[in-house]
């Protein structure tokens, strides 16, 4: 295994696990209800990122037009 796989999935399960204590001591202070608020919001917001994103990736993109030959 490459050194930055083993990173990878190092970092991978440290923020697994991290996102899950958080997850659990949220809804022990804030209660399940404001949870399940919050998770939907940052999940609407994560997605509208990611298709924000494609939207300016397909923007950006070259367009390549020819030119008829000249006799």
């Amino acid at each position: 295994m490459k050194r930055n796989q083993a990173q990878l999935i190092a970092v991978s399960l440290t923020s697994r696990l991290a996102a899950i204590s958080i997850g659990y001591l949220g809804v022990q202070i804030f209660g399940r209800n404001t949870m399940y608020i919050i998770a939907t919001t940052v999940f609407g917001l994560g997605t509208g990122g990611a298709i924000g994103q494609i939207l300016v990736e397909k923007r950006q993109q070259r367009v390549v037009q020819t030119q008829p030959k000249q006799r």
